[in-house]
């Protein structure tokens, strides 16, 4: 959850450490720090360190006037210990010869700290990180590596760290297990991240980090090896597919705003990857025969994803379910391993998740796999951990997203998992030849579709504007709508504070309805449907009880108007890909909310954009 960069190089270090950091803020913090080693004067390591957002460092490192070439910094989401200065990265060792930064969790922290105290040592902070560091102070018997590798086999947990030394003053070392780490390939430069967008300004050329490997660069040259045996690990370097301009805003006020906008774009790339329409099929390029045959035959599908992924999975139920014909559960991941699930080699596990780094997540693929269940994963991020572990993974191509929000790659997530139901429908001879033309043609319209919808964004202003002062909102839906009250209801909470729960309308009789009254806004996702005439029904209970409805209603529908204070139309569409549709209106009235009550858009309290730790 934590941003880490590090930099060896001919630059000074103190700019691209900043640089860095200010791209890594997505991933949420509550304070931050650099460190370096001072090569002119016997190499002494500086660390530089505050509470609160990056402007508190810059202000403290306009009074550093040493240019360092090596260096490291970090922002950190507190876990172990309070936000302050003092439990801010980076930390040093007792000797002050190494210094450290780290995203994850030391499980076995305090029985490392206890042995650590019998040895004479003291600690500065209350985070389980300084543990590791002055683990490698001693292990050091003038091997930094091998310090660094004798040390971290001695922790239980997750985790990445970076670590600088007075002993190897122009080299970085580093690790990764179950946390997202690259190397950054420069000319005379090269980098260490915990995400791609921080060493973008300068370098395209990545290499992928895999669990437990360890390694070490300077500006010249980098080598990862193994973790228990000291083998060199060949690693292939790969061109990052994205620049940097789609990692900035464009012009935009928010990042989420343009993702919001960018939907469009990713929608129409997404569908001529993925649709051959001369000979009317879909088109998974990393799906094996194998994959397929799974697809072909499988017994039961679990869909298992976390936030906003998992009301991607509760759609993707209705999908496969409808048109494969496919049994199929959803979990949350958190859940998914602890509630020893019962799987079967017919069994097909679909993770879902745009970092491919989830920490949940990832637990429950490997739960899967070991329970001998084939695993596919839904991912954005290209090398991912999660990507590069399952059996078969489907990359859904976003581009970077920086909100911490999600939106683009919610959307992109709903249509590659309705693409992958009509795939596996055709698979498994569960759909008509002509409906599968019909979809397909649906389908084609989606890009364009989306624009139209975009151009709803003044009406839902108007709502917004009216609506602000409001903290307590019910969203209601059935059917293929119902993920989407989930996630209209997540996205308000996450971004406005806002309290918002979202329903299945036909439980609104169950509880909900007590809540109704006149001050009690309750937002209405009515597309053409099987399910209208009993939500129609649903806005006239509400109505006759003088609640506020705000409608998400299909173009050209006049019956919600007779209920609705406000309605935010999207065109038609097949019933299939209308979550795909109603989401829209969702994401621009939550942004809206927070915008007017002047909430921090990207950066919303208390969250981070990829949760890597339990």
């Amino acid at each position: 959850m934590c941003g880490i960069i590090g930099y060896a190089g001919k630059r000074n270090a103190l700019p691209v450490l900043m640089e860095g950091l200010s791209r890594l803020e997505y991933r949420g913090y509550d304070s931050a720090g650099i460190a370096y080693v001072d090569g002119n004067h016997n190499h002494p390591i500086h660390i530089i360190k505050e509470k609160g957002k990056l402007i508190e460092l810059r202000r403290a490192l306009s009074l550093v006037h040493a240019t360092p070439h090596i260096g490291i910094g970090h922002t950190r989401w507190a876990t172990h210990g309070e936000p302050s200065r003092r439990n801010a990265h980076p930390h040093l060792s007792q000797d002050d010869n190494f210094a450290v930064v780290h995203n994850g969790i030391i499980e076995n922290y305090q029985e490392i700290k206890s042995y650590l105290k019998r040895k004479g040592y003291t600690f500065r902070s209350e985070t389980d990180t300084e543990v590791l560091v002055h683990l490698v102070q001693d292990e050091f018997r003038g091997d930094v590596l091998t310090a660094f590798r004798n040390a971290i086999q001695r922790l239980e947990g997750f985790f990445a760290f970076v670590l600088i030394s007075r002993h190897s003053p122009n080299e970085l070392f580093f690790f990764k297990r179950s946390n997202p780490l690259v190397v950054g390939v420069g000319k005379k430069e090269n980098f260490v991240a915990s995400d791609v967008p921080a060493i973008l300004p300068y370098t395209k050329r990545v290499v992928y980090l895999g669990d437990d490997e360890v390694g070490c660069l300077n500006e010249d040259s980098f080598k990862i090896v193994r973790l228990k045996k000291p083998t060199p690990v060949q690693k292939r370097i790969e061109t990052v597919p994205w620049n940097l301009e789609q990692a900035e805003k464009g012009g935009y006020h928010h990042f989420m705003l343009k993702e919001i906008y960018e939907q469009p774009r990713v929608a129409e790339e997404t569908i001529r990857k993925r649709l051959d329409f001369n000979r009317q099929r879909i088109v998974f390029d990393t799906l094996s025969f194998h994959a397929n045959w799974r697809l072909k035959h499988v017994r039961k599908i679990f869909m298992v994803s976390c936030g906003t992924a998992y009301h991607a999975g509760i759609a993707a139920r209705y999908m496969f379910e409808n048109i494969a014909r496919v049994p199929t559960e959803v979990c949350v991941s958190s859940e998914f391993r602890y509630s020893d699930p019962i799987l079967s080699k017919s069994d097909i596990v679909v993770l879902v998740t745009q970092s491919g780094e989830t920490a949940d997540t990832l637990a429950a693929l490997r739960e899967a796999r070991k329970k001998g269940a084939y695993t596919l994963a839904i991912v954005n991020v290209v090398g991912s951990t999660i990507a590069r572990e399952a059996d078969c993974v489907i990359y859904t191509h976003a581009g970077p997203e920086i909100g911490v929000a999600s939106t683009k790659a919610y959307t992109v997530q709903l249509l590659t998992l309705a693409l992958l139901a009509l795939h596996a429908g055709y698979l498994r001879n569960k759909i008509p030849p002509k409906q599968f033309e019909e979809m397909l043609s649906f389908a084609k319209h989606i890009p364009s579709d989306l624009k139209k919808i975009l151009q709803e964004a003044p009406r839902v202003d108007q709502c917004a504007k009216k609506l602000y002062k409001k903290h307590n909102f019910i969203y209601l839906a059935r059917g293929f709508s119902f993920p989407n009250a989930l996630e209209g209801a997540l996205k308000l909470k996450e971004i406005s504070y806002a309290h918002a729960h979202g329903y299945a309308a036909g439980e609104m009789k169950h509880g909900p309805i007590a809540l109704i009254d006149k001050e009690q806004p309750v937002i209405c996702i009515i597309p053409q449907s099987k399910t209208y005439d009993k939500m129609l029904s649903n806005m006239e209970e509400i109505k006759a009880r003088e609640g506020i409805i705000v409608a998400v209603a299909t173009k050209g529908d006049r019956a919600v108007s007779k209920f609705a204070r406000w309605t935010f139309y999207v065109p038609k569409t097949s019933e299939f890909f209308s979550t795909i549709y109603t989401v829209v209106p969702l994401q621009l009235f939550a942004y809206r909310m927070a915008v007017l009550n002047g909430r921090d858009v990207d950066q919303p309290r208390n969250l981070a954009k990829s949760v890597t730790v339990e």
